[in-house]
């Protein structure tokens, strides 16, 4: 489950963690032989593993939970923007996942800084309140707190 500003950072971000899955930029794989000439007589650097494919695994793995990760994130605000019902407040969050600054957004839609804020949080609070377990914590607190 993501916080209140862990969303609002993840559409910050959108635009840029889309262009990087799109690139496969972790899909690239590299099974590099060691060096040649003098460099291939000096010593090995300590603490690091001399299997290839060791090191190749482990590389893999970190790539592929980093990837895991953005795709999780990008995903899930795919998935949640359908609870917007607001035709601005989507087009905005629209904007923002193309990478629009808020100050472009503000003159497209003509709408003050003070609204454009108020906006980006009650999409926040929308996708926030669209995850699974969120309605049953909060009336958890509330029943704690009365």
């Amino acid at each position: 489950m993501y916080l209140i500003n862990d969303i609002r950072q993840i559409i910050n971000d959108y635009h840029w963690k889309k262009r990087l899955i799109q690139s496969q930029v972790y899909e690239m794989d590299s099974t590099a032989t060691s060096a040649y000439g003098i460099e291939s007589s000096l010593p090995k650097a300590q603490g690091e593993t001399s299997d290839k494919v060791s090191s190749i695994v482990i590389k893999n793995d970190k790539e592929s939970r980093k990837l895991e990760a953005l795709v999780k994130e990008v995903s899930f605000i795919d998935e949640h923007e359908k609870h917007i019902n607001s035709d601005k407040n989507f087009h905005i969050l629209q904007l923002l996942k193309q990478g629009e600054s808020k100050q472009r957004i503000k003159i497209l839609l003509n709408i003050s800084n003070r609204n454009l804020y108020e906006r980006i949080d009650q999409v926040v609070i929308i996708l926030f309140n669209s995850q699974p377990g969120t309605k049953e914590k909060h009336e958890k607190k509330e029943k704690k707190e009365t």
